[in-house]
Order: structure tokens, then sequence, then C-alpha cells
């Protein structure tokens, strides 16, 4: 009978271990989408199959401090919203929910002056839209096929990083689970802001006379209307001008020449466009329902531009006032694309058609950093950093030129060669494979390689800093070895002055505390003016030695008490102690879950509370079987001494049985809570 229950016993504690483990996995596989961006503010939404408040945690793009967090503000449920504040425009940013591994980036709406580009695309593209997002920089996907339209969905694989429009709203998993947005109604009448676009949705002719009110629009420097053939009619310039569309379009346009209607996108307008009043009418998608496609839109202030992907044609649907002048905007629009000769072009012309602009020095600087940053073309980068010094010596930009040439002429050794290879790897090659481990492996061979080509090169020591670096983040041995060989091949370089401190932190984040503590030992030696904030890192360290010797000494206490208790046979009424026992654990856990709930918001969800509320539970009621068995076991005759005796030492049985218990519980659980009581 006492062994059985101490199988149950074990056996609960145990699967109430493995139950929270499982809910964590559970939860980190989420598949959240973004479900709303504006300029300081994004929504993440996400369905769960448990119930619990969720948390998304946030940080700019390639930014290592603190994350910030946002929590839901409802209590715990299965759909789960949480809005993202304190952003900044145009600014990529890097996000996660609760503890899961997955990370997410997405981008902020950019200023009304700034270029953005999105896509416009039909037909089942889900085999090509990772490639189309990530080639053509869409910052939010309109799709012309209604969820009804798609055997499964299509983008489920980029809801993470851009939201997904339709011809009558959102297009939102989410939201159609959570019945809170009513998907049916095609006949929408609706407006998109972005940046200084407004696109305005008809989705039927009987709204026309509607849209009106969506004209006035006083931060959008364009006006885009996206409707259906339908609503059009016959696709030809006359009819399109007598339609109630076009003339309410055309009057606007008159009375509102400064945010007037550039374009009307009609669907299933087949490759028709036609001009009309100064209005831009092209077809999008294709009537064929089986068919598939996608356009980019490229969005700036003086002009629009429609990029036929699939057919590699490219139509102006809205041009600057003189055709002929380009601008900055568009310089730099080439150059997000890609196009670098041609932006460099673009900025030359510039340059020449606008002597005596403020812009000038804005254009020297993109040409240099161009040929910097993206060419890596030093030599000319250098020649455009000096020309802008010369010329406009108290400029904005003229402090961050100095800098590059700094750097530049620094590693200027062996004709620039390891410097360009070594920035295009980490620049281009790196940041795009980081996330993939075997191709992540291989480009780090590749900057290894490079080392020993060029070891007595001026920037050796700083790709042996970069490479430890990077292996530390996954490779806490291979990160040690790369910051040995940095001391030792460049013992004198700045690169290596906080090499064991560093290598003290890897052992640290590895969970390595002894080896930790060791190597920060040696950096007080090696860094003497970091000393105060290397005897902190040791403090960290050992407090953690601290806990894991604590959580042994637990385990042995709960083994040998344990032990003497169930293992030993007595004389005790076993069932009156189980009942005693099982009775203490009701009132625990009703009182705990009482006051836990009082501070729910202290736990970082349901079940977490839960989880200590049980064990804790469970270590009361343990620790009251233990005391009163330990106590049956210590009572051989009726002398008043030895009852006392046998008393005392079976309620502090009981008590260290209970305290090694919660302690494991916090240790486990969560260990950051052990802060609480100085451990």
């Amino acid at each position: 009978m006492r062994k059985l229950w101490l199988i149950i016993l074990v056996v609960a504690i145990a699967g109430v271990f493995m139950f929270f483990r499982h809910g964590r996995a559970t939860r980190s596989q989420v598949n959240p989408e973004v479900l709303n961006i504006s300029s300081s503010q994004a929504t993440i939404a996400w369905l769960s199959e448990e119930e619990y408040k969720g948390r998304v945690f946030y940080q700019s793009a390639g930014n290592k401090a603190t994350p910030l967090s946002a929590t839901e503000a409802f209590g715990a449920s299965r759909e789960h919203e949480a809005v993202l504040t304190g952003l900044k425009p145009s600014s990529r940013y890097t996000y996660w929910v609760g503890d899961s591994k997955s990370r997410f980036q997405f981008q902020t709406q950019p200023a009304a002056s700034e270029p953005f580009s999105f896509l416009i695309v039909w037909g089942n593209i889900s085999d090509r839209i990772v490639s189309l997002v990530r080639s053509e920089f869409a910052e939010f996907i309109i799709s012309l096929t209604p969820p009804s339209g798609q055997n499964f969905d299509w983008f489920s694989d980029v809801r993470a990083y851009v939201p997904i429009y339709g011809p009558s709203g959102i297009d939102s998993p989410f939201l159609r689970a959570t019945a809170s947005k009513d998907q049916s109604d095609s006949g929408n009448l609706w407006k998109l802001d972005w940046g200084g676009l407004r696109l305005i949705f008809v989705g039927r002719e009987t709204n026309i006379a509607k849209i009106g009110e969506l004209l006035d629009a006083l931060a959008a420097h364009t006006i885009g209307v996206i409707t259906s053939l339908g609503v059009v009619g016959e696709f030809g310039s006359k009819t399109i001008s007598e339609t109630p569309l076009h003339l309410i379009l055309a009057i606007h346009n008159k009375q509102h020449p400064t945010r007037y209607v550039a374009f009307v996108a009609v669907i299933a307008g087949g490759a028709k466009n036609i001009e009309a009043d100064g209005i831009q009418y092209f077809g999008i998608g294709d009537e064929n329902p089986v068919s598939s496609g996608a356009i980019r839109i490229d969005v700036d202030v003086e002009s629009v531009r429609a990029i036929f992907i699939d057919e590699n044609k490219e139509l102006a649907i809205k041009q600057p006032p003189i055709k002929q002048k380009r601008t900055c905007e568009e310089c730099r629009r080439l150059a997000d694309k890609g196009a670098y000769e041609e932006s460099i072009k673009a900025y030359l012309e510039f340059i020449e058609t606008n002597k005596g602009s403020f812009q000038i020095d804005d254009a020297y600087f993109a040409i240099a950093d161009i040929f910097d940053s993206k060419l890596f073309e030093f030599q000319k980068a250098l020649a455009w950093y000096q020309h802008l010094i010369s010329e406009y010596p108290d400029g904005t930009f003229t402090p961050l030129a100095n800098q590059r040439i700094k750097y530049i002429s620094a590693y200027s050794d062996y004709d620039y060669n390891p410097l360009a290879r070594f920035e295009q790897i980490r620049a281009i090659e790196f940041a795009r494979k980081k996330e993939q481990p075997q191709e992540r492996n291989k480009i780090l061979d590749k900057v290894k390689a490079l080392i020993n080509e060029y070891p007595d090169s001026s920037l050796a020591p700083v790709m042996q800093h970069w490479l430890a670096y990077q292996y530390r983040l996954s490779e806490p041995d291979r990160a040690v070895e790369a910051y040995m060989t940095l001391m030792k091949n460049y013992p004198g370089h700045s690169e290596s002055q906080e090499a064991m401190l560093e290598i003290g932190e890897t052992y640290y984040d590895a969970g390595r505390y002894k080896e930790a503590v060791k190597a920060f030992k040696e950096a007080i030696g090696q860094s003497p003016s970091l000393a105060s904030t290397i005897k902190s890192q040791i403090a960290r360290a050992e407090r953690n030695i601290r806990r894991v010797k604590i959580a042994y000494f637990c385990w042995a206490i709960l083994a040998c008490i344990g032990g003497v208790t169930f293992l030993r046979k007595h004389q005790c009424a076993c069932t009156s102690v189980i009942i005693r026992s099982f009775a203490t654990f009701i009132i625990t856990a009703v009182m705990l879950s009482f006051g836990a709930w009082l501070i729910h918001e202290q736990f970082n969800s349901v079940k977490e509370m839960f989880l200590i509320v049980i064990l804790f539970s469970l270590a009361a009621g343990l620790g009251v079987l233990v005391s009163m068995s330990f106590t049956s076991k210590l009572l051989t005759n009726k002398n008043e001494n030895h009852y006392v005796f046998a008393a005392t030492a079976g309620v502090l049985a009981g008590i260290a049985f209970f305290m090694a218990e919660v302690y494991l519980t916090i240790y486990y659980v969560y260990i950051h809570y052990l802060i609480v009581i100085k451990l």
C-alpha cells in the first residue's frame, strides 16, 4: 500500500512536469500573422489550442539590447492579439511570441515622403510567394483571389512578415476564425492608407456614390483606386470617361490638383491600359481563373510605377510634372531595388540638372555609400567621400564621411581585397543565410579561409574577432578556440584586449559556469580597467553554480528523507495519514490559487501559475505525509520525552522535505523567481 501511494505520487509529479514542458513546446509552435501596421504600431495575432495570456517580444532588427514586450490586454484565451508600440517609421523589427525560438520580422509604414513597394497577386502563387516578398521588397500584399477561391492558405509562409489584404478588406485567417470580420460581403467600399498612398477599393457599382467621402485624403500625395471590370464596364477610353466612377474622380482632380487620383487598377482588365483625363487605367489579374501572376507597385512622392513581374514590363501610372527630371527619391528607389549602377547614373543626372540644390550633398554621400557598402569599390567610395568633404565641410554628412574614410583607409592593404571580400560576406551572404545552420557554417568557413589567406593583413584580427562572436551563438567551444587564436596571433591588437572576458561570457551563456568563473578571473588581469564589471559577472556565475549545488542538495534531501520515510516499514495508520496529506494538498491548493490569482499578472502565463500552485500544494501534502510517517517510525515506546523528540524530528523532516520541493519547483519552472529569496 505504501509503495503504491509512493509510485502514484512520483508519477503525478513527473506527469505535471511533463505536462508543463509539453505545453511550453506546443505554445512555442505558434503561427503569428501581422494583422495591422502603422508607422508607430503593429498588431500581432495568432491562435492557440490552449488558453493563456500571450506576450510578444520585439526589438529593432540587428539590435542586441534587451527586447521590449507587449502583453495582451485581456485574460487567458485561445485568440491572441498583442499591440507593439513605440515603433519608428520605415524601420524593420524582429519579434517572437512567448518562449518560441522562431523569429519573424516586419517593417513599419514609411513616412509620407518616403518610397515603398507592394505586391498585387492573383491565382495560386504559394510556391513563389516567399521569393516574391524577398526579391521585390514588398511591404504588404493585395490578393485578388478571395479566400473562398483558395484550396489552402496560399500566404501562410509570409503572414508573419507582411499584412495581406483583399478587395474586401484584411485577408486574415485569424479574423475569419474569430468571426470578428464579415468576409462574405464582396461589395465593401474601404480604404487602405500606407505612407503617402491612399488606396480605395470599390467592390460594386452601388458603392460608387459613397466614394467621394474617401477621396478627401489630406495626408496622401497619391490616391489610387482598385475596382472590378464590372464597375468600369467596357475597357475603352470613351466608355470609361462616361462611367459614374470616372466622372466622380475627374471632378475631384479638378478641385484638388495636389491630391489627385492618379490611377485606377481594374481587376480582370487583361493587359489593357488607357489614360483618360490624366487618370491611368490599367488591368490587373486575368480573366482566366486558373492563371496566376504578380505586379509590383513602386510608390514615391512624384511617381508611381507598375512592374509586371512575369511579363518583364513597366508602366508609369503616375509621372512627375517634368518627366525628364530625376529626383533623389527615384535614385533611392533604384538603389533599394538593387539597381546600383542605374541609381548612380540617376544621382549624377540629379547633380547635373540641380546645381545649387540643398540635396546635392545628399547625392554625393549616396553615391559614395553605394560604392562603399553595395559595390565594395572602395577607391571610388573614397573619392566621393573626399569630394563631399571638400565641397561641404560643414555638411551633416561630413562626420560620417570622415568615419568611413578612416575605416577604409585603415584596411586598404592588399589593394582592398580582404576588405571587399569580408564586407561582401558579412553584409550580403551572412545576412541572408545566417538562420540556415549549414549555409551559416559554410560562410563562416569562408571567413576562416580568408583569414588564413591574409594572416598579416590589417583586417585579419577584425575578421577573427567577428568569427569568434558568430560562433558564440551556437558553438561555444569553437568560439573559445577562435578567441584563443585571436589572442595568440594578435596579442597586442585592440580586438584581442577583451577576448578573455568574451570567453567568460561565452561559457556563461552556454551554462558552463565553472569555466566562466575561471575565464573571468583571468580577464581581470587582462583588462584591469573593467575589474568591477568582471567581478559582477563572476558573482552572477557563482550564483548560478550555487543554485545548481542547492538543487543537487535538495534532491539528496528528498532521496534520503523519502527513503527513510517510505521504504522502511512502520506501524502507522497509513490510510489516515494519506487522507490528512491529501486534505492538506486540497486546502493548500485552494488557498494558493486564490492568492496567485490576485497577483496573476506577475506570472508569465496562467499555465505557469497553475503549475506552481499544484507543485507547491503537492509539496505541502507530501510534507505532511513525511512528517507524520517519520514521527511514527521514531515512536518505539510511550515515553513522553521520546514522543516530543519523535514529533520534533518528524516536523523538521517534513519542513525539510517541503522546502526542498519548493526550491526544485522554482528551479525547474522559472529559475529567475529565486531572485525574490536572494538566491
